[in-house]
């Protein structure tokens, strides 16, 4: 193999993996909000894990080892779900439903036609849904519809900065 045609062999992204303080309310999170399978859990480890997935990507999920000391999570550890753009709408709402603030939706500045909503999960990792709209018209629609909702004041999409000075600001 060369470098040429690595980009042959590696096919996309499998999971993520990431430290927890509670499994259930975990796999409640995102079962109930992003409708995730649970393809297995193992209580009896020794750091106690289970994997998800939701659609073909896996989240590989632990409970906090003791030992680990807990830290803030940088605004950059993030993944986000790509959604039909045809039901992007709906899919917010029902996150929103569910007593889930939303930061959304954005745009993207650099690729027209994707607009993007943030939450955060019972472990503040931030969580991104993304939507890629087939022309820009559509996707300003939507963020003209969605503007009353936007919640800027969450500060998930400025990043750390923005964050840090919400916090400080109250």
């Amino acid at each position: 193999m060369d470098q040429a045609s690595l980009s042959e062999s590696i096919t996309g992204i499998s999971h993520s993996g990431f430290y927890v303080q509670d499994l259930d309310r975990t796999l409640e999170f995102y079962t109930k909000l992003l409708g995730a399978k649970l393809e297995w859990r193992n209580d009896k480890s020794e750091n106690p894990l289970m994997k998800i997935y939701i659609g073909d990507f896996g989240l590989s999920i632990i409970k906090w080892p003791p030992n680990i000391p807990k830290f803030e999570i940088p605004h950059a550890i993030h993944w986000a779900y790509r959604v039909d753009p045809a039901k992007a709408e709906e899919t917010i709402e029902y996150i929103r439903s569910q007593g889930i603030k939303v930061e959304g939706p954005v745009g993207h500045k650099r690729e027209i036609g994707i607009l993007n909503w943030f939450f955060l999960d019972p472990d503040n990792y931030r969580v991104e849904v993304e939507a890629r709209f087939a022309t820009a018209e559509e996707a300003a629609g939507v963020m003209e519809r969605g503007k009353t909702g936007r919640q800027e004041h969450l500060g998930l999409y400025g990043g750390d900065k923005v964050r840090a000075t919400l916090k400080a600001g109250g």
